[in-house]
């Protein structure tokens, strides 16, 4: 597990051959089960969970009926950032579909990190400004795209969610009934 994230971390930072490693050594590991609530709505949460195997989902309860917001897998972090840096309540659930290993961070012990590794940071930044980029690019894609687009990009982009994701949940994330994805699916496998 180790060596799989060390070697992506030497894929996307400028850090030399043995500083990822050295940075490894210092976190702890979690497992969590399917079903495991990681952030509650409601809540003020301090931790991040960055993912090394498995899926977490984010979704907000609107008048009783769960609205599927993001989808989180492999080598994607998973805040509520107004939590973590305002001390706001979080607006969503995040909520492990899959078996979950990850890193936990603390703010802290981030800090500390920083102190003991400074080539840690750019590493951190690294993660964060891949994650924000490519959550950038799928909000423009999907605010800009029609429904049958909108899954398109998804079977370009993320097709492992299609196997891994139930289709309510997914036609909620594209923001149509599962009727309308079973359509879109018709169709378009018709062409």
């Amino acid at each position: 597990m180790r060596q799989k994230l060390i070697n992506y971390f030497a894929e996307i930072s400028t850090l030399s051959h043995p500083e990822p490693a050295e940075v490894m050594d210092q976190p702890d590991f979690k497992s969590y089960e399917k079903g495991t609530v990681l952030i509650s709505e409601g809540q003020v949460h301090t931790k991040c969970y960055y993912i090394i195997e498995g899926l977490v989902r984010q979704y907000s309860l609107e008048d009783g009926v769960e609205k599927s917001v993001g989808f989180f897998t492999e080598y994607q972090t998973v805040m509520s950032i107004p939590s973590i840096t305002e001390q706001k309540h979080s607006k969503y659930y995040f909520v492990c579909l899959e078996p979950v290993t990850c890193i936990v961070g603390d703010p802290t012990e981030e800090q500390e990190m920083y102190a003991k590794y400074p080539k840690s940071e750019t590493l951190t930044r690294s993660m964060m400004e891949h994650d924000f980029g490519q959550t950038q690019e799928e909000f423009a894609d999907f605010v800009t795209s029609s429904p049958e687009k909108r899954y398109l990009n998804l079977l370009q982009n993320r097709p492992d969610l299609l196997q891994r994701v139930p289709q309510h949940q997914l036609a909620s994330y594209l923001g149509i009934t599962p009727e309308s994805l079973s359509r879109i699916r018709k169709r378009i496998a018709g062409k």
